[in-house]
């Protein structure tokens, strides 16, 4: 393989190869027996704060590029950029993850590792450039976010919320699965740079039943992509799931991934511009949906944890809703509410398990 292109992938690399090393380490810390696991959650932070720093500095330093394997996997400046800001808001979280694990006492060090294992997934979701990385670079994510809600051990509702995500994760897998059959039958091709080159021809009279179940496996793939991100009507898992599992892995749940799927969203929906206005209005209803049913299910609750995660819909909503334009103006006022709703929502995980009992 040419060596540019290793080089184009250095800090996904690099990653890997420390996620690796840090499990192989922390395997043999705990069985020394002059320390305890206090002392090991502290020191696997610590461990993870300087994996993602060096991976931030490596992603900064970055200006290759390239693409991976008949376009798998495409480096450009815009996903370098994404991958910054995905990074900046992981090393901010980190540090709200790490005070809530101490809370609930959650003493294991694989915690840090499944965590990290689920920001390499993320990473390489940003890269992805075919449906076939794609699907499993997120079931990579979906296993791993599996894993985390169901991180208490000792705890029914933890193990409940787990089974829950598993059981609705598998279903929308073959959602997505559908939906890449069906594109794959009518079009011959699964990769986004051959996608929008046939999708740009016009697709009538012989053609119609092409176009047909192009645009069903294209609603399947949004429908999957609207899932991941809680978006109404397709949320029903999430309420459940946020709530059972512990606050740390709530607080990742709703912060880490929605940057990097929504920039997904923006390169699919920029592929099939073409067959984009067949399906426009769907993003408008789906947007109007997560907000009032975000808002007034908000309302009803008596539970503040539940509380903020059906704020958390609603404010998806405004995103989808942002989806409808197709523009570059409107792309930009997502990226735009992104940095206040990280920032918003660091600050309300941060001080609200201080002041109620989840």
């Amino acid at each position: 393989m040419d060596a540019i292109v290793l080089k184009s992938f250095i800090p996904e690399i690099f990653l890997s190869l420390a996620l690796l090393l840090q499990l192989m380490f922390n395997a043999q810390l705990v069985n020394n027996l002059r320390l305890n696991f206090p002392l090991i959650d502290k020191e696997v932070f610590w461990q993870t704060f300087f994996i993602l720093f060096c991976v931030l500095i490596l992603l900064y330093n970055l200006e290759i590029t390239t693409y991976f394997s008949t376009f798998l996997f495409v480096n450009d400046e815009s996903s370098r950029l994404i991958k910054i800001s995905f990074l900046l808001s992981a090393l901010l979280v980190l540090f709200v993850i790490l005070r809530s694990f101490a809370l609930q006492n959650l003493n294991f060090f694989e915690y840090f590792s499944i965590f990290l294992l689920s920001i390499l997934s993320l990473l390489l979701l940003v890269s992805s450039c075919d449906l076939i990385s794609t699907y499993l670079v997120i079931e990579m994510q979906a296993l791993c976010f599996y894993i985390l809600a169901s991180f208490r051990r000792n705890s029914a509702f933890s193990t409940e919320a787990g089974l829950k995500y598993f059981i609705a994760g598998s279903f929308i897998s073959g959602i997505f699965l559908l939906g890449a059959s069906l594109i794959y039958g009518s079009l011959g091709t699964l990769n986004f740079n051959n996608l929008s080159l046939l999708l740009s021809f016009s697709l009538h009279n012989e053609l119609i039943y092409i176009k047909m179940f192009s645009i069903i496996g294209i609603l399947l793939i949004t429908i999957t992509l609207l899932f991941k991100i809680a978006a109404a009507p397709f949320h029903f898992w999430a309420p459940d799931v946020y709530e059972g599992a512990p606050l740390s892995s709530t607080i990742i749940f709703s912060i880490l991934p929605k940057l990097v799927i929504f920039s997904f969203f923006i390169k699919w929906l920029c592929i099939i511009s073409s067959l984009f206005y067949s399906i426009n209005s769907f993003f408008i209803i789906i947007g109007i949906c997560s907000v009032f049913v975000g808002t007034f299910f908000a309302l009803t609750q008596k539970r503040m944890k539940r509380l903020v995660i059906y704020s958390s819909i609603a404010q998806i909503g405004f995103l989808v809703a942002g989806l409808e334009t197709g523009s570059v103006n409107g792309f930009t006022s997502i990226f735009f509410f992104f940095i206040i709703y990280i920032i918003s929502s660091f600050f309300i995980w941060n001080h609200i398990k201080f002041f109620f009992n989840f």
